[in-house]
């Protein structure tokens, strides 16, 4: 029999599908791959090829379309996020014991949100693990979670993070863990994939070589979809904000008025918003509820996103300026490494009216050496390897145990 990994990240769209073109990339030299998944994703587990190992979600009321709500969350809602995230790891810890204690995997590939499940597992079963990082990429110089937190104001005596230490500290025990409370639940790993270009990393020296930055990881559902420009060659102007916080119909409406009658053609997803909010929509304005993002990107011009690290990395792939627009922390601090490595420019959300939107978008435009440094970053990008580099980093880790 082929050899076996297990993943496990939290049912959200930016955690589940880069980890899932891994696993896609892994069932297609022949392992046998198996996948912690909610209803809603267990579609796109079954067309990467692997194994849905069904489970109900702790955190329902926090990820999905709408659920998070559409303002921007507060710091004890980021803080408490954590202790959520932790509650969500020790489930699936359960529910993989339950499936594989008597015949566990030859790996297990889990994502940051859950370090603590994938390390108890990794200990418990004796098998090698490897992190799956939808997010910059951690180390004992730079820590991803604590700048996210810092810059929402939450500082290290929030009672939440107690709560995380505590409830950390009592799970170890339980499952005889080597590991002190805090490093449990680190998004530093010694064996990890990361989803950038190493150019993009924040602080990229210092990590090892068992981290790969690997650029995104497109599967089945990101390469899903045709779209072609209008043939007028007006330059093509994308708006996506995301799934869970996005502004709501307000941001919409400011897009739908900054770009009207405006020389380009827009395309305008709203990710849950009801397009009969929006009112009357110009000619020049494409409104959908859904788009074959990396395909529209494939022809854009500018891109004006909310700077998810998804959303961001498509860019890079593609080679598309951005005007971000983040509203929730860690989407700040990927707009603050845009901005510095001039791929784009960042708009405040209680900045973004409609006159600043169009400005920037004409700014972008006209601006050569922004589309250089962008180009740039596209061969960066697309030379990282995708879900071909992160399926061999698997396959190296794998090797660690004696049946790999």
């Amino acid at each position: 029999m082929g050899r076996h990994a297990l993943f496990l990240a939290i049912p959200a769209h930016g955690h589940m599908r880069p980890a899932l073109a891994v696993a896609g990339e892994l069932v297609s030299r022949g392992w046998r791959v198996s996948v912690l998944a909610t209803d809603e994703f267990a579609g796109m587990v079954t067309a990467a090829g692997a194994d849905v190992v069904p489970y109900t979600t702790q955190m329902s009321q926090w990820l999905g379309p709408g659920r998070a709500g559409n303002a921007d969350p507060d710091a004890d809602s980021l803080a408490w996020s954590r202790v959520l995230f932790f509650i969500e790891g020790a489930h699936l810890v359960e529910k993989a014991r339950e499936r594989f204690d008597d015949d566990p995997p030859d790996v297990v590939v889990y994502d940051m949100a859950v370090a603590h499940a994938g390390r108890a597992l990794g200990q418990l079963w004796h098998r090698p693990t490897i992190q799956s990082t939808p997010s910059f990429g951690s180390n004992a110089r730079y820590s991803q979670v604590d700048v996210v937190l810092a810059s929402a104001g939450v500082g290290p005596g929030h009672p939440a993070l107690a709560e995380l230490r505590r409830m950390a500290g009592e799970f170890a025990a339980r499952y005889d863990l080597a590991d002190a409370p805090d490093d449990l639940v680190s998004w530093a790993a010694d064996h990890a994939i990361v989803y950038l270009p190493r150019q993009f990393q924040v602080a990229s020296a210092g990590f090892g070589d068992g981290v790969g930055f690997v650029g995104p990881c497109l599967g089945t559902e990101d390469r899903a979809g045709d779209w072609a420009p209008p043939p007028d060659g007006r330059p093509v102007v994308v708006v996506s904000m995301g799934t869970t916080v996005n502004g709501g119909v307000e941001l919409f409406r400011q897009c739908r008025d900054a770009f009207a009658d405006q020389p380009w053609h827009v395309v305008m997803t709203l990710g849950g918003t009801d397009p009969a909010a929006l009112g009357a929509i110009p000619t020049n304005i494409e409104v959908r509820a859904w788009i074959p993002q990396l395909a529209v990107l494939g022809h854009a011009a500018v891109f004006v996103t909310s700077g998810g690290l998804g959303s961001v990395a498509m860019a890079l792939h593609e080679g598309v300026p951005m005007v971000v627009v983040p509203r929730i922390p860690e989407c700040r601090v990927i707009a603050r490494r845009v901005a510095a490595l001039g791929l784009g420019t960042v708009v405040p959300p209680g900045e973004a009216t409609g006159p600043r939107l169009r400005d920037a978008v004409a700014a972008l435009l006209a601006d050569g050496d922004t589309a250089r440094r962008v180009a740039a970053m596209r061969e960066h990008t697309r030379a990282a390897g995708g879900a071909t580099a992160a399926a061999a980093l698997v396959e190296a880790r794998s090797a660690v145990h004696a049946g790999g």
